[in-house]
C-alpha cells in the first residue's frame, strides 16, 4: 500500500472504521444461483429424456408372465425358469405350468432349463400387464462329443 493510501489517525478515533465490503460476495452469489439454474435446467432435460424413451416406466414397473413347458414329446417339462439378469426364477409344476411375477417392463430373455441345458426367448413385458407366452417346447440340443 502506498502512503497516499494509508489510512489517517483521524479514522480511528472513534475506534475501527467499518471493513470496505468484498467484492467477492456478490460473484459468489451469482455464481451459487448460476449453479443452481444449470442444475435444474439439466434435470428437466434428463426427465425429459428418460421420459420420451419410457425409461422411467420400465425403471420402476412391473408384469406377470406366465406359460407352460413341455418336452419334444409334448409331455410336461421338470426344471427351471427364470429371467436373465434378475433373482427372479420359479421352478415349473407337475403340469409344466410357471408364473413369474414382478418381472421388469421392457425386453427380456426368459430362461427355460434343466439339470443339463437351456434354452433362452425374448420377450418383452408390459407395465402392470399378464404376458402369456403359451406353450413352449423344450428341445434340447445335441451334446457335443467329448
Amino acid at each position: 500500500m502506498s502512503f497516499d493510501q494509508s489510512p489517517s489517525f483521524d479514522q480511528f478515533q472513534n475506534g475501527m472504521p467499518d471493513p470496505l465490503p468484498d467484492p467477492e460476495v456478490g460473484r459468489k452469489k451469482f455464481r451459487a444461483l448460476l449453479y443452481g439454474i444449470a442444475s435444474v435446467v439439466a434435470l428437466i432435460a434428463i426427465f425429459v429424456i428418460l421420459k420420451d424413451t419410457h425409461a422411467i416406466e420400465n425403471m420402476t414397473a412391473t408384469g406377470l408372465v406366465r406359460g407352460r413347458v413341455t418336452t419334444e414329446a409334448g409331455q410336461p417339462f421338470q426344471g427351471s425358469v427364470f429371467i436373465l439378469g434378475t433373482e427372479l426364477a420359479v421352478e415349473t409344476d407337475a403340469n409344466g405350468y410357471f408364473e413369474l411375477s414382478g418381472v421388469p417392463a421392457g425386453d427380456q430373455i426368459l430362461i427355460i432349463a434343466d439339470d443339463f441345458i437351456g434354452r433362452d426367448i425374448a420377450i418383452r413385458v408390459s407395465t402392470a400387464s399378464e404376458l402369456q407366452v403359451g406353450e413352449l417346447r423344450f428341445e434340447p440340443t445335441a451334446m457335443p462329443p467329448k
